[in-house]
């Protein structure tokens, strides 16, 4: 178990491969976390299946917590993104908008040192909110260090472009609570700016002083980590046996023809053989 541990500690953060090349042969990220079990799929959290807007856990009791707790800190932990990156390029009289789009699996290493640290201190502190029975939510944001990585790999000239933009899909955002999780368009601080009247209309403030007083809200986004993209190739070698070794390769001359064969031809045929080869003439 040590040296899984040990081994583990030694990935990279994050480990990407095109999702098709993923459900072609899911062995490719399967064999890098070896672990305990014998089914290689209960040796990581496989969140991979999720289509919401983020994915939530509701713990009930300490019990709940301390499992989850274990499991993200000793399994890796696979996504499902989709990312996309958009660029306006500003010229004299055009403006020319060039978008990337990709779809990878991510397996997110927890155990990676920068990981592994932020994970350690955030469980610990909402294992003693709930100890002290108090209301928390955490969320834990592992997409910007995944847009921020896409970014550079396919757009490599910034200094040309007008707008650049790297949106993903909302799927490597982890909410663990003993509440609920909230409402992004009452808390986020753009959608207050951007939508003021209306948010103040509808509620919003009363929203937030209501949260605050109830719940305790904490978050940590992970940027600026290693990401490796791993290719999906599988080569296939068939080796025969007693089969003999090659021998040298044959070469043949140009500039010696063929050798002539008289042959009896009718009784007013001639059997001259023709005038001497003259070789390739340049």
């Amino acid at each position: 178990m040590e040296d899984t541990a040990e081994n583990s500690s030694q990935l990279p953060a994050y480990t990407a491969l095109k999702w098709g090349d993923f459900v072609a042969n899911p062995h490719l990220l399967y064999n890098l976390c070896p672990g305990p079990s014998n089914h290689r799929e209960d040796n990581w959290i496989n969140l991979s299946y999720s289509r919401d807007y983020f994915l939530e856990f509701k713990v009930n009791n300490i019990e709940e917590l301390e499992r989850l707790r274990d499991e993200m800190l000793t399994k890796p932990i696979l996504f499902h993104v989709k990312l996309e990156h958009h660029k306006t390029e500003h010229y004299l009289v055009v403006r020319v908008h060039k978008t990337w789009k990709a779809e990878y699996a991510v397996l997110v290493n927890t155990r990676h040192p920068k990981i592994r640290e932020v994970l350690t201190h955030k469980l610990l502190q909402i294992t003693q909110h709930m100890q002290e029975g108090k209301k928390f939510c955490l969320q834990l944001d592992f997409g910007p260090s995944m847009r921020q990585w896409f970014s550079g790999a396919v757009d490599k000239e910034p200094d040309l472009c007008y707008d650049r933009r790297t949106s993903d899909s909302e799927d490597m955002k982890i909410v663990i609570h003993n509440y609920s999780a909230p409402w992004d368009c009452c808390m986020n601080p753009l959608y207050i700016v951007g939508c003021f009247p209306l948010w103040l209309l509808f509620g919003g403030s009363c929203y937030c002083i209501h949260r605050t007083r109830k719940c305790i809200d904490d978050s940590h986004e992970f940027r600026n980590l290693p990401v490796v993209l791993i290719t999906g190739v599988s080569l296939r070698v068939t080796v025969r046996q007693n089969m003999p070794p090659p021998g040298p390769p044959q070469y043949s001359n140009p500039q010696e023809p063929p050798s002539y064969q008289p042959r009896e031809g009718p009784r007013d045929y001639d059997p001259t053989p023709p005038p001497p080869y003259p070789g390739n003439i340049c």
